[in-house]
């Protein structure tokens, strides 16, 4: 396993970060715990230190299921929780007022069975709060012992730039594969700028990136493919395809599977700290893993560089 420093800490993590959405359970299809704890033991066994996870995933059930498996290795992980997003019904909305960061704290906190969280996240933007207030009521987090770092998540770079005035914001968690490029342009020369950290999530692009479907697939409504992604649509696959071929001709000259290729491309930005990918067996935790005991070389990533501006100019 290959380590990374998060800018301006003291926090060393592995480059591959353990995503912990699919354990929830309520967007990827059922899931056993029992499993999911056993993923998360063998990832920490293989040297993965940093777990990603979330109150919204499942309500709670992701950090229920990570807290049962960190139980006696807490000292050999960093976890990474968010804050932010109040689900009423079926409906889903950011939150990050004072009163509700302290209350999904305190329930993080305990779900977890963790005296502090290492990397607390604002998981939204919230338009209807002030970033004053939502920085202040970390910051008292900070101060009680809660929380050891404050992080953002999916914040462009004007938002990211206001955050930074108020907090010391260490890192951004925003969506990078590539299939999602949208953050090259204005957000990373930034967090190159201001030492912010990036984490990635999505890298493997939703599954799309690991060579799993060879045609198009149309998934059904209440699966995250069907919504949060856009690769799974006929006119995007009919681009794909071609980078997709690219990756699998270097997949097969190294013997590897493709997603490692994948996430090796996203971990050539010297401005990730980590990528997160999630992974429900041991089978699929192994081929993340492999990801990080190697690198793509320059003439690698040039031609995946040239099939994609070709396809996508």
């Amino acid at each position: 396993m290959r380590y990374r420093k998060i800018a301006n800490t003291d926090l060393e993590v592995s480059s591959i970060c353990l995503g912990s959405w699919v354990f929830g359970g309520d967007c990827w299809g059922d899931v056993d715990d029992s499993q999911s704890v056993k993923v998360v033991r063998e990832a920490i066994d293989k040297g993965v230190n940093l777990i990603d996870t979330s109150p919204i995933y499942g309500s709670g059930r992701s950090e229920e299921v990570i807290g049962k498996a960190i139980r006696g290795k807490k000292e050999k992980v960093i976890v990474a929780t968010k804050t932010g997003l109040e689900q009423k019904g079926k409906a889903i909305r950011p939150n990050l007022t004072r009163d509700f960061i302290k209350k999904e704290a305190e329930g993080s906190l305990k779900r977890l069975g963790v005296e502090r969280i290492d990397l607390y996240q604002c998981h939204w933007p919230d338009p209807n709060t002030s970033l004053k207030e939502t920085f202040s009521a970390l910051k008292e987090l900070v101060k009680e012992g809660k929380i050891r770092y404050i992080g953002v998540s999916n914040f462009d770079k004007n938002i990211l730039e206001r955050s930074l005035s108020l907090a010391p914001v260490i890192s951004d968690q925003m969506q990078y594969s590539l299939f999602a490029r949208d953050i090259e342009g204005k957000l990373l020369p930034f967090c190159r700028e201001k030492k912010v950290s990036v984490l990635t999530y999505g890298s493997l692009g939703g599954g799309i990136l690991t060579g799993k479907y060879k045609s198009f697939k149309d998934f059904p409504r209440g699966d995250v493919r069907s919504f949060f992604y856009k690769y799974y649509s006929a006119p995007f696959w009919s681009k794909a395809k071609a980078v997709l071929r690219v990756i699998e001709e270097i997949a097969d000259k190294r013997d590897v599977p493709m997603s490692e290729v994948a996430i090796n491309w996203v971990l050539s930005h010297p401005e990730v700290a980590s990528c997160i990918v999630g992974c429900r067996t041991g089978e699929q935790l192994e081929k993340n893993v492999k990801a990080a005991e190697w690198e793509l070389d320059a003439e690698e990533v040039e031609a995946i560089e040239r099939e994609y501006d070709t396809v996508f100019a």
